[in-house]
Parts: C-alpha cells; structure tokens; sequence
C-alpha cells in the first residue's frame, strides 16, 4: 500500500536526519575538545617559554625587545594551533548520511504525492458508506422519535 510506503519513507528520513545530526555533533565535540588541549597547553608552554625567553633575550635585546620577541612567537604558536584544530572536518560518513537523507526525501516526497490519490479514495469510500447509513437510519429514527413524541403526549394528556 503507499501510505505504508509513505510511513516507511518517513521512518528512514528521521533515521538519516539522526545519523547526520550524530556525526555533526562528534565532528564538533572532536573539534573542541581539540581546541581546549590546544588552550591549555599553549597557554602553559607560552608562560614558561615567555619566562625562559624573557630571561633569555633581556640579556641580548633588553627587556623590551624581549618582550616582544616572545609575544610575537606565543601568537605564531597559538595561530599554528589553532590552525590544526579548524582542520578537523567530518568524515566521509557524513556525506554518505547526507545523499542518503537526500535520497529518503525525494521517495518520501513521491510517496505522498502518490498515497494523496489512495487517502481521497479512502475518503470518498467513507463518505459513500456514511450517506447511505444515514439515509437507511433515517426512517427507524423519524418511527423512534414519533413514538417517543407520541407517548409524551399521552402521558400529557393523561395527567
């Protein structure tokens, strides 16, 4: 039947749109957990070089040229770092559950169009069977509410 078709469309579309949104979230849970490690261990042979450097370099420089020349070389290290974490993409996967996910909607999509044909059927079928339920139901009821009518006005009458 296409409305089962139309549900199983369904069902593999959200299935899909789960996978993507999975892959995603690893991709970027990766991603930052790459750029904290970065952080944190930039942040820690930054000060250490910085003091060692420092130290260093006042002898040669002075202690303002030192202290540029260690700024200068955290910010190339920070940039490098960061570099590397951008460059972690999703997978191959993720564009495997994206042509899927195309894929489940366009047989979802063409499932609809053509269960619309099977749902106005149905819909026709049961308006039909309920025209002529009512119309068969009509003259037991009108016999019913005569009667019922009728005793009342006994009653009535009796009183």
């Amino acid at each position: 039947m296409r409305i089962d078709n139309l549900i199983q469309s369904l069902k593999v579309l959200i299935r899909v749109d789960s996978v993507i949104a999975d892959l995603t979230f690893r991709a970027r849970m990766s991603q930052i957990a790459f750029l904290t490690v970065a952080l944190v261990v930039g942040a820690f042979g930054l000060i250490m070089l910085g003091v060692a450097g420092y130290e260093f370099l006042k002898v040669l420089w002075g202690p303002v040229l030192a202290a540029l020349a260690i700024a200068g070389a955290s910010f190339v290290l920070t940039l490098l770092l960061v570099l590397i974490a951008n460059t972690r993409k999703p997978g191959k996967e993720l564009q495997l559950a994206q042509e899927l996910h195309a894929t489940a909607l366009d047989a979802l999509i063409t499932e609809a169009k053509s269960a619309t044909g099977d749902i106005t059927l149905a819909g026709n079928l049961l308006r039909g069977r309920f025209d002529t339920s009512l119309i068969g139901l009509i003259g037991p009821l009108a016999t019913l509410l005569l009667r019922a009518l009728k005793r009342k006005n006994d009653k009535a009458a009796g009183t």
